[in-house]
This record gives structure tokens, sequence and C-alpha cells, in this order.
């Protein structure tokens, strides 16, 4: 988009950028030729599908690889935030355990409660290591996954013909 038309600059070409707001810069566009660039005469642009406009992503929305990826990544967030808001430990979804003013204060301190999450997550797993004096601790099973489509939201994905 032309910076006069987004209104952060003040152009010559573009008489409804002038004089709205007297901080903003005003320029001059190269004179040319063959008349102003072409950012300053279209509002927009357009992109043919063709050019992967649809399917920018590495993975096609939806499709079963994309499934498996996400359902990964999503879990591990979630599980992480979960982990980090037991009220037994950091407690982070209640801002009680934070009792400053300010969003800097409390920002500050809610990255010392994360950083505080992380290592004991780092302890738990230091533990599961063998020792020389003793064995290593079993850690729990994980659940089996369910089967790829049943954890999306409904209506997201749609099913298969069958």
């Amino acid at each position: 988009m032309c910076p006069a038309t987004a209104g952060r600059v003040q152009c010559p070409l573009k008489p409804d950028s002038r004089g709205t707001n007297p901080s903003l810069r005003e320029v001059d566009p190269i004179p040319s030729p063959v008349g102003p660039p072409k950012i300053c005469e279209q509002t927009s642009i357009s992109v043919n599908i063709e050019d992967g406009a649809k399917h920018w992503q590495p993975r096609a929305y939806g499709s079963p690889d994309w499934q498996d990826i996400y359902g990964q990544l999503r879990n591990t967030v979630e599980g992480m935030n979960g982990y980090a808001k037991a009220d037994a430990h950091e407690g982070i979804e209640h801002g009680g355990n934070r009792r400053v003013r300010g969003i800097a204060a409390q920002t500050l301190l809610l990255a010392f409660q994360l950083a505080h999450a992380n290592e004991r997550k780092i302890n738990a797993w230091l533990a599961t290591l063998p020792r020389p004096d003793r064995k290593p601790h079993r850690r729990a099973r994980h659940k089996t996954r369910k089967p790829r489509g049943t954890w999306t939201p409904t209506g997201q994905i749609t099913p298969p013909a069958a």
C-alpha cells in the first residue's frame, strides 16, 4: 500500500494525505518520464492461486501430515501451560500470586515464574537419568494417541467423503 494512503506520510500526488497531520513527513516522489511509481497509482494487488496464495504453508491445512504436526505442537504448548498453571507450584493463572502493580513488574515476575517452571521440568528429567549409585527412575507411560482427526475443532476440517 502507498505510505500516503496508509496515513504514514504526506505526498503531493495524494491530496487527501496533505495537511491531515502536521507531524507527518512530506515526501517528494522521484520524477520519472513514464509517470509516478506503480505503488502511487494502485490501492491493492491481486494474487493468483497459481502463485501459491491458497497453499502458502508447507503442509496443506487439514491434511494428515498437518494434523500430525499440529497435534504434537499444540499438545506441547498446552501441556506447558497446564504445568505452569499448577496451583501447587507457580500458579501463573492467578495474578494474586504476583502482588505488585504495573505491567512491567507483572511481566518480570511472570518471567521468573516461567523460568522456575522450566527449571522444575529440567530437574524432573535429570532425575530420570541413571546414576552410578542407582537405577534410572521409570517414567510414566504416555497415553496412546487418539486416531487422527478426533481432536480437531468441529467444523474446522471436513470429513472425507465415504
